[in-house]
């Protein structure tokens, strides 16, 4: 992740600890996938379990790198505009 913004400077990285709470904000962006994902494949694609739970995996794992900056971002945003 930068350290400052290239458009305003802003400084990304807060005090020590500050982003721990992006933990709580990614694991609620990765529970929302794992179920988006058992409902689509699931009960309208009608797949087995064993091949749902699968997806659902790679789904999660595909989506971390994506939700590790998007978990951080809104985070930020909670406390500070912008």
């Amino acid at each position: 992740m930068n350290e400052r913004c290239s458009e305003c400077n802003f400084k990304f990285e807060k005090e020590t600890g500050f982003f721990f709470g992006a933990m709580f904000v990614s694991y609620a962006l990765a529970v929302a996938q794992m179920i988006i994902s058992l409902v689509l494949f699931w009960y309208f694609v009608d797949m087995s379990p064993l091949r749902v739970f699968a997806i659902i995996a790679l789904v999660t794992i595909l989506m971390s790198t994506f939700n590790f900056r998007l978990s951080r971002s809104i985070w930020i945003h909670l406390f500070y505009k912008l």
